[in-house]
C-alpha cells in the first residue's frame, strides 16, 4: 500500500514537473514572437537584471506586431543558425507594440521600426554600433540576417573586447 502511494506520489510530481517545462517552453516560444524560438528572450527589466549580473551586452529589438518590414525580417532572423550562436554572446530582447520604452535613447535617429540596439551590461545604449551595410538615414534598421550579424559581430567587439572567432588575432 505504502509503495503506491509512493509510486502515485512520484507518478504526480513527475507530472507537475513535464507540464512546467512544457509551460515554460511555450512562454520562451511565445516571447519570441517570430525572431526564433530557439533564443532565448528576455523581457526588459529581466535582460537589464542578467546582463548586469552576467557582464554580457544586450541586443534589443524593437518591432510592431503590424509591421509589414519587422514581419519580413522574422524569418530571415530566425532562419539563421549564425544568430543564435551569437545569441549567446548577449541577453537578448525583444520588445513589440507597447513595450517600446519611452526613453530618447531607444530611438537615437528616430522611432522607425524594426530597429536593433546594443547596449553594454550598463544599461546604456550604444548608439556607434548601427547597420553599416544599410541606409544611413536609418542606422538601426536591418533588413537581412547577413546585416544583424555584422551588427553583433561589432557589439560582441566593442562591448565585450571579445572577438566573434575567440582571439585568433593573438594567435602565432
Amino acid at each position: 500500500m505504502q509503495t503506491a502511494l509512493l509510486n502515485v506520489a512520484l507518478f504526480s510530481f513527475v507530472h507537475v514537473l513535464l507540464s512546467l517545462t512544457c509551460f515554460q517552453n511555450a512562454v520562451e516560444a511565445a516571447n519570441s514572437r517570430g525572431f526564433g524560438d530557439n533564443i532565448h528572450w528576455r523581457t526588459l527589466e529581466d535582460g537589464r537584471k542578467e546582463s548586469e549580473a552576467s557582464g554580457l551586452p544586450m541586443m534589443v529589438i524593437i518591432h510592431k506586431s503590424w509591421c509589414g518590414a519587422c514581419k519580413a525580417l522574422k524569418p530571415k532572423f530566425a532562419d539563421s543558425k549564425e544568430i543564435a550562436e551569437l545569441a549567446h554572446n548577449f541577453v537578448m530582447i525583444n520588445l513589440e507594440d507597447d513595450e517600446e520604452p519611452a526613453d530618447k535613447a531607444f530611438s537615437p535617429d528616430g522611432g522607425y521600426i524594426p530597429r536593433i540596439l546594443f547596449l553594454d551590461p550598463n544599461g546604456k545604449v550604444h548608439p556607434e554600433i548601427t547597420n553599416k551595410n544599410g541606409n544611413p538615414n536609418y542606422k538601426y534598421f536591418y533588413s537581412n540576417a547577413e546585416h544583424v550579424i555584422s551588427g553583433m559581430k561589432e557589439a560582441q567587439e566593442k562591448l565585450t573586447g571579445d572577438t566573434p572567432e575567440g582571439h585568433a588575432a593573438d594567435e602565432l
